[in-house]
């Protein structure tokens, strides 16, 4: 068995999303046996001492069993059922088709629909800890490459290294494997060396480049270093012409 996940991740995924909404699928069939055991009440009553009645709704327990096999889990949604309750009366015939409709298309239609997006994104997920664990190891070349460039053999990047690195064709080579766009490295290069006092780590680098690839989702973290490189950007201008009452003026509204 383990061989043949191994050769059919897909078989696993679908597994794992069935496991995973179990519990709401449950909740599903729950409401379900519900409404099938009002339906089978409400239609033993109007078909007592007819010739339907007698044959497929003669108890609560068969009545049951007939609205789950021959309409809410038959695959002609119920057709031949309001075919027969129509020779009764065309209200028992309607009422029927409300059923079908309710559990049939609706609740059955919802468990297919819970499913399929359950899967979707378990199969994302799975995805995107391939894509990690692939990239990560993309990014331990890049340092591997990097530490051949380390000129003080420290551990740590400095600036004026990650430009002699990034101007490097094999650099290129490793990043466009990786889906990062070198030029939003360079662009963000002096607020991230700042950030990190002039140096940066295995970690640290390792966690940046991977941030910036382009299938990466944005999240909240984004956002306040989004702010924080705004800031520091409006700062700068700020210190270049702090007589520029436009800009003074621009930062107070700004803040």
């Amino acid at each position: 068995l383990a061989k043949l996940l191994r050769f059919m991740p897909e078989l696993l995924v679908i597994i794992q999303s069935v496991g995973i909404a179990m519990r709401a699928i449950s909740l599903v069939f729950a409401l379900l046996m519900m409404i099938i055991y009002m339906g089978a009440i409400a239609f033993r009553v109007l078909l007592e001492n007819t010739p339907m009645g007698k044959e497929r709704f003669e108890t609560v327990t068969q009545a049951m069993g007939t609205l789950l096999l021959d309409c809410a889990m038959s695959g002609t949604k119920g057709g031949p059922l309001i075919r027969e309750a129509y020779q009764e009366h065309p209200i028992i015939s309607l009422m029927m088709f409300c059923f079908a409709l309710l559990a049939n298309v609706t609740v059955m239609g919802m468990i297919g629909g819970l499913l399929v997006q359950t899967i979707k994104k378990v199969a994302e997920v799975e995805e995107e800890e391939r894509s990690v664990v692939s990239n990560l190891e993309i990014v331990d070349d890049f340092w591997t490459h990097l530490a051949a460039h380390d000129t003080d053999s420290n551990g740590y990047i400095v600036r004026e290294e990650f430009f002699n690195l990034i101007s490097q064709p094999q650099t290129l080579k490793i990043l466009k494997k990786m889906d990062v766009d070198p030029e939003i490295l360079v662009s963000l290069s002096d607020f991230i060396f700042e950030e990190n006092k002039g140096r940066m780590s295995q970690k640290a680098f390792n966690e940046w480049v991977c941030d910036l690839r382009g299938t990466q989702k944005c999240t909240v973290k984004d956002h306040y270093e989004t702010r924080k490189f705004i800031m520091e950007k409006l700062n700068d201008i700020f210190a270049a012409a702090p007589q520029a009452n436009k800009l003074d003026l621009l930062k107070g509204s700004y803040l």
